[in-house]
C-alpha cells in the first residue's frame, strides 16, 4: 500500500471518514504530546541532556527512517533551552566549507572578516564557544539529516571540536541513519564520539504510543487496538513512526487488510508455461528417435554366424618324417616328471661394523631469566582532596551514590566541582572504559536508593536534568 493512498482525500480524506465510523473528537496520529518515553527514547533523551552539559565527546543519534530522531532533538531543545544554548545549521550551510564558515560567524559575531580562511574561521568558533561556559551556558551544535551531509564537512566540524578544549567547547549533536558511523570513520574503540541508537518500536510499544492517543481522541482502545489491528500495524509500519502514522489509518478503516488479501491472491497465468512444456516435448522426441536406433542396432548384432568345427593337427619335423603324415591325430605323449633343481645357495652376508659412539651433546646454557615488567606509573590526581579511590568507593557495601558528570579528562570532573564550591559533597573517581580512564563525578553516600534520590532534588537545576543518575557503589 502506497502512501498516496492512505493519504487520498477522495471522499473527503481518512480522517472525516474515521470521525464519522469511530466518534473521533481528534486525529490522534497528529498529536506530538506527550512525548513518547518507552523504547529507550526516554533514556537517549536523558543521555543527550547530560552529555550535552558537562560531557566532553561529540555525539551521534542513530537510527533508521522514522525513528524519531528528529522529534526527539525537538523536545531536547524544549526542555534544555534555559540551560543550553542551540543552534540548529541549515541545510543551505552544509553544501560548502565557505557556506559552513560564513554560518557559524553570525553564531560567534567575533569579528573576525569574510576573507579569513573559512576551515581557519570554523576553529576559531569552536575556541570562542568555551566563552560561553564562563557565562553559564554551553552552546549546542545540531546537525539533523547528517547522514546526507558531505563527509569533508562532518569531519570539518569533528576536527573543530577535538582541536578545542572538549569539556567547554560546543558540542557536536551528529542525527541520522547508521551509515553515519561510516561516513566519520568511527569504530568502536573511538573515546571522542559517543553514539546514542534508537531502535524500531515492538508490538508492545506501538501499543503505548497509540493507547494515549486514541484515549485523547475519544475512541475506543478496545476496538482500535484489537489484537488483530495492533498486529497488523506493526507489522506493515516494522516499528517506525512515520510509517505507523501512515498505515494505520487505512488498517482502521479496514483499506489495508481488503488489499493486502487481495495481494495474496495470485492468479496462474499458464502461458509462463508454454516454453518448458515445448522444450520437454522436444526432449522426449530426440529420446524416442534415440531408442529406435538402438533397437534395431542390437537386433543386427544379435544374427551370429557360424561357427567352424575345430581340427586337431599335429606337425612332427625331423629327417625320417614319412611325407603322408601330414595330419595324424593328437597323441598324448607320457614324459617323466624333471626335478628341479636346487638353488644354489647366497652367500651370507658379512656382519656390518658396530656403528661408533656418538659423542654426547654439550647442554644447552640456561636462558637468561626475562626482565620483569616495569610497574605502571600510579595515579596522582590533580586535585588530592575532592579524590577518592574507584577501590574505596566500590567497598562501600551495598552503597549508593549520585553520578552527575562522566568524561575521559580529569579537568571536564575539575572544572564542574570548581563550578560549585557550595557542595562540599561533591567527589570525583577514576575507572576505566574501553581501556581509557574515565572520570566520574559523584555526589554523597547514602544507605538506600529513596535517600539518594531524595538528596538528589535539592541539587541545583543547572547541575542535572531531568532524573538524575542514581546508581550503587559496587557498579562503578
Amino acid at each position: 500500500m502506497t502512501e498516496d493512498t492512505f493519504n487520498s482525500l477522495d471522499g473527503g480524506g481518512l480522517f472525516p471518514r474515521l470521525q464519522q465510523r469511530y466518534g473521533l473528537r481528534g486525529n490522534p496520529l497528529e498529536m506530538d504530546t506527550p512525548f513518547f518515553p518507552d523504547g529507550m527514547r526516554h533514556h537517549a533523551l536523558e543521555a543527550l541532556r547530560h552529555l550535552c552539559g558537562f560531557g566532553d565527546m561529540a555525539l551521534l543519534l542513530t537510527g533508521g527512517p522514522g525513528s524519531g530522531k528528529s522529534r526527539l532533538l525537538a523536545e531536547l531543545v524544549r526542555s534544555e533551552s534555559s540551560r543550553l544554548g542551540f543552534h540548529r545549521i541549515s541545510s543551505a550551510a552544509m553544501v560548502s566549507v565557505s557556506a559552513l564558515a560564513k554560518d557559524l560567524r553570525q553564531v560567534a559575531r567575533s569579528g573576525a572578516s569574510p576573507g579569513d580562511n573559512p576551515r581557519e574561521a570554523v576553529y576559531r568558533f569552536f575556541r570562542w564557544s568555551e566563552t560561553r561556559v564562563g557565562k553559564g551556558q554551553r552552546m549546542v551544535l545540531l546537525v539533523d539529516d547528517a547522514d546526507r551531509v558531505p563527509t569533508e564537512l562532518l569531519r570539518l566540524i569533528l576536527d573543530g571540536f577535538l582541536a578545542a578544549d572538549r569539556a567547554k567547547a560546543a558540542v557536536p549533536v551528529f542525527a541520522g541513519e547508521d551509515r553515519l558511523v561510516t561516513l566519520l570513520g568511527i569504530d568502536d574503540s573511538a573515546v571522542t564520539v559517543h553514539q546514542v541508537h534508537l531502535r524500531p518500536l515492538t508490538r508492545e510499544e506501538v501499543f503505548s504510543y497509540l493507547e494515549p492517543r486514541v484515549h485523547n481522541a475519544g475512541g475506543k482502545v478496545s476496538e482500535l487496538l484489537s489484537p488483530a489491528r495492533l498486529s497488523r500495524i506493526h507489522d506493515l509500519s516494522q516499528g517506525s513512526f512515520s510509517r505507523l502514522k501512515r498505515v494505520t489509518p487505512g488498517i482502521w478503516l479496514d483499506i489495508v487488510s481488503d488489499v493486502s488479501k487481495q495481494k495474496n491472491v495470485k492468479r496462474i497465468d499458464f502461458r509462463q508455461f508454454r516454453l518448458p512444456a515445448l522444450a520437454l516435448l522436444i526432449l522426449g522426441a530426440s529420446w524416442w528417435f534415440v531408442s529406435q536406433q538402438y533397437d534395431e542396432t542390437v537386433a543386427l548384432d544379435s544374427e551370429a554366424l557360424p561357427v567352424p568345427d575345430r581340427v586337431r593337427r599335429s606337425i612332427t619335423i625331423g629327417p625320417e618324417t614319412p611325407e603322408d603324415m601330414s595330419a595324424v591325430e593328437d597323441v598324448p605323449v607320457l614324459t617323466e616328471p624333471v626335478a628341479p633343481a636346487e638353488p644354489i645357495p647366497e652367500p651370507e652376508p658379512e656382519p656390518e661394523p658396530e656403528p661408533e659412539p656418538e659423542p654426547e651433546p654439550e647442554p644447552e646454557p640456561e636462558p637468561e631469566p626475562e626482565p620483569e615488567p616495569e610497574p605502571e606509573p600510579r595515579f596522582i590526581p590533580k586535585n588530592a582532596g575532592k579524590y577518592v579511590s574507584i577501590e574505596q568507593m566500590r567497598s562501600r557495601s551495598k552503597g549508593w551514590t549520585i553520578q552527575l558528570v562522566a568524561g575521559n579528562l580529569e579537568q571536564t570532573a575539575l572544572n564542574v566541582i570548581s563550578r560549585y564550591p557550595s557542595l562540599p559533597e561533591l567527589v570525583y573517581t577514576k575507572g576505566e572504559r574501553k581501556s581509557e580512564p574515565w572520570f566520574m563525578v559523584l555526589h554523597g553516600s547514602y544507605a538506600t536508593k529513596e535517600e539518594a534520590q531524595k538528596a538528589a532534588t535539592t541539587l541545583p537545576r543547572a547541575l542535572i536534568s531531568g532524573t538524575p543518575w542514581v546508581r550503587t557503589t559496587e557498579g562503578l
